[in-house]
């Protein structure tokens, strides 16, 4: 394969990827789907400061300590596993408190700062563990082990740049006015499922790893 041939191959698998249900697609979507267009662009700032990380650290092989290691892995694990639980709860206590008398938005009980979105993007995508198996594999795959260094720093800009624009897609679809009010009528439900869905990932990395 060459060199272009090889990103683009990246680019299409990790769309793919991101794309599929997960923790960072719930928190993203509350994000986005509370209203605040703002706190949705930061969250997703978040969640590429960590793509940045994991991407770069399976470059720089990561993924190789962590099998050479299982016990940090496994740490690591737990700790990213906590978080999806904790940040689930908080939704699901938002919902109930909000109960028939007000609109509920378990985004509301999201940190809506600047700074507190921004955490979370990162801290749900930085706690797992499995995104540095999946950039080490994906490299490892796609990208022949003699290959040029800037191949491998250059995959993982892919990544970066497949990550952003999709996640500020996401933020941009719920705003659009339609979406919006369609997602108003169901947000009750909506906001649960995700708080739902968070704990269940979180409860599945502790028992199944």
């Amino acid at each position: 394969m060459t060199p272009l041939s090889t990103l683009s191959a990246i680019a299409l698998i990790h769309l793919l990827a991101i794309a599929s249900p997960g923790p960072t697609l719930a928190v993203v979507t509350s994000y986005a789907a509370g209203g605040d267009r703002r706190s949705g662009f930061l969250v997703t700032l978040g969640v590429c400061l960590a793509t940045i990380c994991w991407a770069s650290l399976a470059a720089a092989g990561l993924g190789t300590v962590f099998a050479t290691f299982p016990v940090a892995y496994r740490a690591l694990q737990l700790a990213g596993a906590a978080y999806l639980i904790w940040l689930g709860t908080k939704m699901l206590r938002s919902v109930l408190q909000a109960g028939a008398a007000a609109v509920p938005s378990a985004s509301r009980d999201l940190p809506d700062s600047g700074w507190g979105a921004l955490r979370v993007g990162f801290l749900t995508n930085i706690t797992n563990p499995k995104v540095v198996a999946y950039y080490a594999s994906l490299f490892g795959v796609l990208i022949p082990s003699d290959a040029a260094l800037w191949l491998f720093w250059a995959a993982a800009a892919t990544a970066l740049v497949v990550s952003a624009v999709w996640w500020s897609a996401v933020i941009l679809f719920f705003a659009i006015p339609a979406v919006a009010a369609g997602y108003k009528r169901i947000r009750r439900g909506a906001d649960t499922a995700m708080g739902a869905i968070l704990i269940l990932l979180g409860l599945k990395l502790i028992v199944f790893g």
